[in-house]
């Protein structure tokens, strides 16, 4: 079953934002990540911000990666330069049902 993590940001220099998701897509998906991809709320509470998805084939996986990406020097310092630009809004993560 896949694990599907959303993590939302907010920001004034979405273009900014862009560039480093750009450069966190590539860390996650070389650890293993199915996709990393990157949207922008038009509606509702959260109109505005930003949601990077990231997809993982199942928790086995979800693990891996995160673990990979905690002992990443390159993402450590694309967490920093995010934080420089946005914030932190929220991270949920959604577990796929099997229909």
């Amino acid at each position: 079953m896949p694990i599907v993590q959303f993590t939302r940001f907010k920001t004034d220099k979405p273009e900014e934002m862009t560039q480093v998701v750009r450069r966190a897509k590539k860390i996650f998906e070389k650890h293993g990540a199915e996709f990393l991809r990157l949207s922008r709320f038009h509606t509702g509470h959260w109109a505005g911000e930003l949601l990077v998805a990231t997809r993982y084939a199942n928790w086995e996986v979800y693990g891996k990666v995160q673990e990979a990406a905690a002992n990443d020097p390159e993402f450590a310092q694309v967490m920093a330069d995010a934080l420089k630009i946005a914030q932190l809004q929220g991270r949920n993560i959604a577990v796929g049902i099997d229909l």
